[in-house]
């Protein structure tokens, strides 16, 4: 999957295909534009407001605070990008947004687009790592604040892979006892303790990420079933065998190779024998990477100590730790991210 230049009509595919559309010019500036819209229209409850029907946008300016000019202009692109639909005077959400970007939706991904504001100052800062390869480091320079608006979007979404995470991800029969390295929010381990009823998880995270994610595993009601664990995973005593399923979401590309052969061989120590390391994360899986893999692999270097990791280097970690890899499974409701889990021997 990739994010392009689409044509509208066939004279525009005509010049789209002899090379007369700008495309650096509509990839830039009106890409930048549209997602700043998107992010300022969850901001300002433009969505929210128009939940309960059609508006015009006078009434969608006073419900928001705005003025009628700035909201009829931004209205005019969402509903050009096809979030909104216009008849006559009134505009109303599609699908698309009343799905996606509504507070209250089973997969909104409101909080996402609120997080978007603080990855935006990061990516604002990506090529002082291109210069001089030092990454920002955001788990260090955030603030309280940014660590819960940071877990809310992290946790919009891990709802929508949650479901396929949790069928996809192999466990021995009857599991009892799971860790979650650097799972915060624990919505992974929800979803497994849901599938497995006799299954129970413990979410092992820095102290910031857990008070920030204490509130939001309340929600889930899971009550002792999931809790967490406060520690670093980069040094943590992982006990030895004591878990059936170990599962490192979203992590490894945050750590340098010693970091993360280290973390394998340690999983394997803790793991029960039968027991599995399910890694889920962005893989460079070839030669070529495709674009969204590329993005995500520039944007976790320039924002911690690695990046996105290729396929065999993981499974590599995982022989050398004594573990089988199996084989690998993509996640269809997470582009450009699967699963690449271990068996330890019995």
């Amino acid at each position: 999957m990739r994010l392009g230049v689409l044509a509208d009509n066939l004279l525009e595919w005509l010049a789209l295909h002899l090379g007369l559309v700008p495309v650096p010019f509509l990839q830039t500036l009106h890409a930048v534009g549209l997602g700043r819209v998107l992010m300022g229209a969850t901001r300002l409850g433009i969505f929210e407001a128009l939940a309960k029907g059609p508006l015009p946008a006078a009434e969608v300016a006073r419900a928001c605070g705005l003025t009628e000019d700035g909201a009829r202009r931004v209205l005019e692109v969402l509903a050009s990008s096809g979030y909104l639909r216009r008849r006559g005077e009134l505009y109303a959400l599609t699908r698309l947004s009343r799905r996606w970007l509504l507070r209250d939706s089973p997969v909104s991904l409101h909080d996402s687009m609120l997080f978007r504001y603080l990855e935006w100052e990061y990516i604002e800062r990506a090529e002082d790592y291109v210069r001089t390869g030092e990454p920002v480091r955001m788990h260090e320079e955030m603030t309280p604040e940014g660590w819960e608006l940071y877990q809310r979007g992290m946790r919009s979404l891990a709802r929508l892979s949650a479901p396929e995470v949790a069928r996809k991800v192999p466990v021995p029969k009857h599991p009892r006892r799971m860790l979650d390295v650097g799972g915060a929010h624990g919505l992974l381990s929800v979803a497994l303790c849901r599938r497995y009823l006799g299954l129970r998880a413990e979410v092992l995270d820095l102290p910031e990420a857990v008070e920030a994610s204490r509130p939001l595993l309340a929600q889930e009601g899971m009550g002792d079933r999931v809790v967490h664990l406060v520690g670093d995973a980069r040094h943590q005593d992982l006990g030895e065998g004591l878990y059936d399923l170990v599962l490192v979401a979203n992590l490894i590309h945050h750590f340098d190779e010693p970091t993360n052969r280290d973390l394998c061989l340690r999983i394997a120590r803790a793991l029960r024998p039968g027991g599995y390391l399910a890694v889920v994360d962005t893989f460079g899986t070839g030669a070529r990477r495709g674009q969204l893999e590329a993005l995500a692999d520039l944007y976790f270097a320039s924002t911690s100590l690695s990046g996105a990791w290729p396929l065999e280097s993981v499974t590599t970690w995982q022989r050398d730790a004594g573990l089988a890899p199996q084989r690998y499974r993509r996640l269809v409701t997470m582009p450009g991210f699967g699963i690449q889990a271990a068996s330890k021997p019995r």
